[in-house]
């Protein structure tokens, strides 16, 4: 399957599409707040999303709780930056989006079924990155109003991974 090929693409060029997303979160105009961020550190967080990216896409946990406990944490990490939460979002969609244009870029889809391999693989793209996005909007709204203990109880990953997860096609 071509999951693989994607998966290694991505990872193995990590550091130029990292380079490639930096450009872009920097200048675009949806997101003002990151050019006041240092390079090196928006490159570390996100070269770190793009080697991982097959651990995150291929992770067997059912209940998403990693992914929760993980992003979740993240977003309360970006309302302590004073980032808006519109802005966050949007550099998620633009890992998800420049990583894509760098796989489509590379020329492997050569035939029918490889696109169709690749639909299938974008959507999984989709729908981690739109539990992701979830999970960050509710770490970044807890931010204020729910203490680390309480966040990182297996109760409350329990009630807000439970109500999201069911929804989603894996």
């Amino acid at each position: 399957m071509l999951y693989a090929k994607f998966i290694r693409l991505v990872e193995d060029h990590a550091e130029l599409i990292t380079q490639n997303w930096l450009k872009e979160v920097k200048t675009n105009p949806a997101t003002p707040g990151y050019r006041k961020m240092s390079d090196d550190l928006l490159t570390r967080r996100v070269f770190d999303v793009y080697k991982k990216l097959g651990n995150w896409l291929m992770d067997s946990d059912p209940c998403d709780t990693r992914i929760a406990e993980h992003y979740i944490r993240l977003g309360r990490e970006r309302a302590s930056e004073n980032l808006n939460i519109s802005e966050v979002t949007y550099a998620f969609i633009l890992t998800r989006v420049v990583a894509w244009k760098f796989i489509l870029n590379q020329g492997i889809i050569e035939n029918s079924f490889d696109l169709q391999q690749a639909f299938d693989f974008y959507q999984k793209v989709i729908n981690f990155y739109d539990r992701a996005i979830y999970f960050v909007n509710i770490g970044y709204e807890s931010y204020r109003t729910i203490d680390d203990k309480k966040i990182s109880s297996t109760e409350y990953l329990d009630k807000i991974v439970k109500g999201v997860t069911n929804w989603f096609i894996k």
